[in-house]
């Protein structure tokens, strides 16, 4: 699949009003400490449903969306749908956008929960995904996984975006022989830089999440504010968060404060999308980077 058909099939559906995105909207900067927050504004987010209100689509008439989801699935796809990534999943247009464009990557089996960890063949997709899109610009890929990781449905899937331009995660994409300094985040997470020396393969990416994934239940397994009631065959509650370049697990406790203050994968490095600015004075009350050290697991635990 290239670059040029998948954006031009999300634009399509952007002009159509399927996929809500608000280019009015705002980023908006507070600093807590030495750490820099993004807050992305968009009305796009209004109507986003949560784990907890996590029926089936079935939003008007248009583009198939009277079709039923694929069986197991509460997340109805039809007529959002953009094409097959090898025999085992499939890219989406993302229904509540924050970034242009947002896409979903979904398992083609509905019964695929979001609370299993990632397998090899779901990261060899990821980077099919991220090969094709990421021409023109970076492109990061991310996985929230379990109700206390931040999902909002429970059909296996993943989302890419375009890199945003500062994250906590930007200093491990400074130019080889340059050093950055990296953040003093509040909760634990572990990393990878994918040295030009390395050869990325499916099995590479599986060896690297294994590895990042044990690091982090070590530290959290037991520790999110659900685990009593955690499935059958659940991993710990984590974010995955990577690029052609690096990845990044960390563990999490709870997937919001209170419902004005919650945090997917990219929200907790530092680029949260909100739907109004209460959210945002939300944040500031109860302080970013406390918020953050709440919603991971803190690095003094």
């Amino acid at each position: 699949m290239e670059e040029s058909s998948i954006l031009s099939k999300f634009e399509n559906l952007v002009k159509t009003g399927l996929v809500l995105y608000d280019d009015k909207q705002e980023v908006i900067e507070q600093v807590d400490g030495e750490l820099k927050f993004q807050f992305v504004l968009t009305s796009a987010l209004a109507k986003k449903p949560t784990i907890h209100t996590s029926q089936p689509q079935s939003e008007g008439s248009d583009g198939g969306l009277h079709q039923k989801p694929r069986s197991g699935s509460d997340l109805n796809t039809a007529g959002f749908e953009i094409g097959d990534i090898g025999a085992n999943h499939f890219v989406a247009a993302n229904k509540f956008c924050y970034a242009r464009p947002h896409l979903m990557l979904l398992t083609s089996d509905g019964h695929r929960k979001q609370y299993e960890p990632l397998d090899e063949k779901d990261l060899e997709a990821a980077w099919a995904v991220l090969a094709a899109v990421g021409q023109g610009q970076d492109y990061v890929a991310f996985f929230n996984c379990g109700q206390d990781g931040g999902c909002s449905r429970l059909h296996k899937h993943m989302q890419l975006i375009p890199t945003p331009k500062y994250s906590f995660a930007s200093f491990l994409d400074a130019e080889e022989g340059k050093c950055e300094q990296e953040p003093d985040v509040p909760f634990q997470w572990f990393y990878r830089r994918f040295g030009p020396e390395v050869d990325i393969t499916p099995a590479t990416l599986r060896k690297v999440y294994t590895d990042l994934l044990k690091q982090a239940t070590e530290v959290g397994l037991g520790r999110s504010e659900h685990a009593a009631s955690a499935p059958h065959g659940a991993a710990c509650p984590h974010n995955v968060i990577f690029t052609r370049r690096w990845m990044i697990v960390l563990p999490r406790r709870r997937a919001g404060i209170n419902k004005e203050a919650g945090a997917n994968a990219i929200g907790m490095l530092g680029v949260i999308a909100v739907a109004t600015r209460n959210e945002i004075d939300n944040w500031v009350r109860l302080g970013l980077t406390t918020t953050l050290r709440e919603l991971g697991v803190p690095k003094s635990a």
